[in-house]
């Protein structure tokens, strides 16, 4: 694991797995796991396939609820918080996220402003297009993903990364193949 210091936001989060255990059946894939991240940082966990990387972020994320232990946002629990809440404060990356095909690229980075930010469309569309203009696709905006993104390995891991930014999210969290680029 590597932390280092980042540039910060006045709402950026600390975020604490507190001896987190998890199965699936027989399966113990997460066992004692205990991580702090500082707010304003940015932290890499790294590990082989198979580790337990990814569900430990899903739980970040709520995506799973651990068997035990405990999941600390600015040192408070919020496991039993209202999940779709503390989603609204966690951005996220999937290994293997998929844009809606049929929508352009301004319309999948609006999603997040509008239904859960609940901006109208005209700022949400505002703020997408800086947010697309920070990660160098404004240009983009009005076309399909696969049209404007590409087809190749980095441009499937990369290209979900501005929906979380948008939304301004005090976390981000991801979960890539690579190294990501730089939000």
């Amino acid at each position: 694991m590597s932390t280092s210091p980042t540039a910060t936001s006045t709402d950026a989060l600390s975020v604490t797995l507190d001896d987190v255990h998890l199965a699936f059946g027989r399966n113990q894939v997460l066992r004692g796991v205990s991580l702090h991240v500082p707010a304003g940082t940015t932290t890499c966990v790294v590990g082989p396939s198979g580790s337990g990387k990814s569900t430990a972020l899903r739980i970040v994320n709520r995506l799973l609820e651990p068997d035990s232990g405990d999941l600390l946002v600015d040192g408070r629990s919020v496991l039993a918080d209202d999940v779709d809440e503390h989603r609204k404060r966690i951005g996220m990356v999937f290994q293997q996220f998929n844009l809606f095909p049929h929508r352009t690229v301004l319309d999948n980075v609006t999603l997040a402003l509008r239904h859960l930010r609940g901006l109208s469309p005209d700022a949400a569309e505002h703020v997408a297009l800086q947010r697309l203009d920070a990660v160098g696709l404004r240009h983009k905006a009005s076309s399909r993903p696969a049209q404007a993104l590409g087809r190749s390995a980095a441009a499937r891991r990369h290209r979900p990364c501005a929906r979380p930014r948008a939304a301004r999210h005090a976390v981000r969290r991801g979960d890539v193949g690579a190294r990501p680029r730089a939000w």
